[in-house]
């Protein structure tokens, strides 16, 4: 894990014609399983957010938010408030969100603005984010062909990295080799080398 932690120091390289680039990892979204899968889970999500937090200490991760991937039409039948968590472990902030709309939640930042608000980027983002600011990583549970309806604006300019597994059975190891594998990508944020 040493080789892994010269990877997430925070530098910003700019060039003639070139994207900001910052190849440090602060922030983690997974998205996975539905409401029903979590509160199945339950009585395991707090051991598994402490794995988390570990893996995610050695990499030098500051945050780790977690959504499901989308709705069930089980999860009428379950409190969504009994499963959101806002905890730090040993320095790892870590969020679970049990909204399943994107949509949802930019319209509710939305409907917090003040009269001399700007609505920009940056308002957006605090708004959505706070402190733990735009996801570096985005984790999907589920298959590389389709996108969780539960993150909209985290897509932005995050990396991907798809792992065929479900919540329930999300091994630790997967989310270490999705660290390694972000530790490979060279982010552009959209732009292209000129």
């Amino acid at each position: 894990m040493k080789v892994m932690r010269r990877f997430f120091k925070r530098k910003t390289t700019v060039g003639v014609g070139a994207v900001e680039s910052d190849d440090s990892l602060v922030h983690i979204v997974i998205a996975g399983g539905s409401i029903a899968d979590w509160a199945v889970f339950e009585d395991r999500l707090d051991r598994r957010l402490a794995d988390l937090a570990d893996i995610a200490r050695v990499s030098e991760v500051r945050f780790i938010s977690i959504y499901p991937y989308g709705p069930s039409p089980h999860d009428e039948q379950f409190s969504r408030s009994q499963l959101e968590r806002q905890i730090t472990l040993d320095g790892v902030q870590i969020s679970v969100h049990a909204s399943t709309d994107g949509q949802e939640r930019i319209c509710q930042a939305l409907s917090e603005i003040g009269r001399h608000d700007v609505v920009s980027e940056a308002f957006l983002d605090e708004r959505l984010f706070g402190d733990a600011g735009e996801p570096d990583l985005v984790v999907v549970l589920g298959p590389a062909q389709c996108l969780p309806s539960s993150l909209v604006w985290e897509l932005a300019y995050s990396e991907i990295v798809f792992v065929d597994e479900p919540w329930t059975e999300l091994s630790l190891t997967s989310i270490s080799s999705a660290i390694q594998e972000y530790a490979l990508r060279h982010r552009r944020f959209g732009g292209v080398n000129t």
